[in-house]
């Protein structure tokens, strides 16, 4: 059993909360606080599916299977380091202008070559938000987004787990949206 009691906290999301893992400082546990396992579920099954498939797990936080901690049962995953060694924050963090470490262009190309990334590694996701990603800091002015939550499939006939021609078009309705949010992220950033 893993003791959490003094590991570091990362962050709480919907569902679960997240701590570095006490024994490895590039791993993290999340632990599900809602009661609502089947998320967590849905995500193992497709993390298993990619695993077979042989991914990249460039911009994918790798899971390495279940443990028991202190708080509960709890999944591991790989932990993004920046080039200074801090935790990379999420996207949104920087989003909202809350670091100067962060140029548009480079935003611009991170998240081109994450989206190539998703269509060509075929990840879906049930939802893309700047939440579930985090900015990884490769150098002072370079950086890669990695999808570190809402991997899965929400759709009522899930042929996009399938057949690749729907998982592009699946891929590419969410982008959309995703893009769509940006947008109005940044509108409302310099409204105010």
């Amino acid at each position: 059993m893993v003791d959490l009691s003094r590991a570091d906290f990362i962050g709480k999301g919907s569902s679960r909360v997240c701590f570095v893992h006490p024994e490895d400082h590039n791993k993290c546990i999340k632990i599900a606080y809602s009661g609502n396992l089947r998320v967590v579920s849905e995500e193992m099954k497709y993390y298993r599916r990619y695993l077979r498939r042989g991914v990249s797990w460039d911009m994918l936080a790798r899971t390495y299977g279940f443990v028991d901690t202190s708080l509960g049962r709890g999944v591991v995953f790989s932990l993004a380091h920046d080039f200074d060694g801090e935790i990379s924050k999420s996207l949104d963090f920087y989003l909202r202008g809350e670091n100067g470490h962060f140029s548009k262009d480079d935003l611009g190309l991170a998240l081109m070559e994450f989206k190539a990334y998703l269509f060509n590694q075929r990840i879906l996701v049930r939802e893309l938000k700047p939440d579930n990603l985090v900015y990884q800091r490769l150098s002072s002015g370079r950086g890669r987004i990695i999808l570190v939550d809402g991997i899965g499939n929400n759709e009522l006939l899930p042929v996009a787990n399938y057949l690749t021609i729907f998982a592009r078009r699946t891929l590419s309705r969410k982008w959309r949206k995703f893009e769509q949010r940006l947008r109005e992220m940044f509108e409302s950033c310099n409204d105010t």
